[in-house]
């Protein structure tokens, strides 16, 4: 079966939440929201990005920006509502990380989780709050690994 980098992203990202010591749901919910950010955003200006993140939350949601949370925004730089990341018009839960999943069955799921959690566990504490840092040591020396699952 052939693994593209969505999924891939998606773990990494959770097992990055884990280690820095969000909750297992939270952490799935970031992990689908970054692998969505990067999905949706990969082209489009991080200005423009915040700018349209801002609008849908006082218009989809009726809240005020002082209702986004700063802990994801701080380290993943995901706006967040009631705690849960808000990517492209939507909040994302843990149900969406198990959700997605679903598609690839459990035994791809769990290697994919171990594949990202050995990364993860290989990086230092500095590199996982830098955004950038993370992505340049962490996820693009490692991003075209597992591409097919037997």
């Amino acid at each position: 079966m052939k693994i593209n980098r969505f999924p891939k992203m998606a773990a990494l990202q959770k097992f990055r939440a884990l280690k820095l010591g969000f909750d297992e749901p939270i952490a799935e919910a970031i992990g689908i929201a970054e692998a969505t950010k990067y999905a949706i955003f990969k082209n489009l200006s991080y200005k423009k990005r915040v700018a349209t993140e801002k609008e849908a939350v006082v218009s989809k949601y009726r809240k005020k920006e002082s209702a986004l949370d700063d802990k994801t925004y701080e380290v993943f730089k995901l706006q967040a509502l009631d705690g849960w990341p808000f990517v492209g018009d939507k909040i994302y839960t843990d149900e969406d990380y198990d959700r997605y999943f679903l598609r690839w069955g459990d035994e791809v799921k769990a290697k994919i989780e171990e594949w990202a959690e050995n990364i993860v566990n290989s990086c230092n504490e500095k590199v996982l709050k830098s955004e950038n840092k993370f992505f340049n040591e962490c996820w693009k020396p490692h991003r075209d690994e597992l591409s097919s699952i037997e």
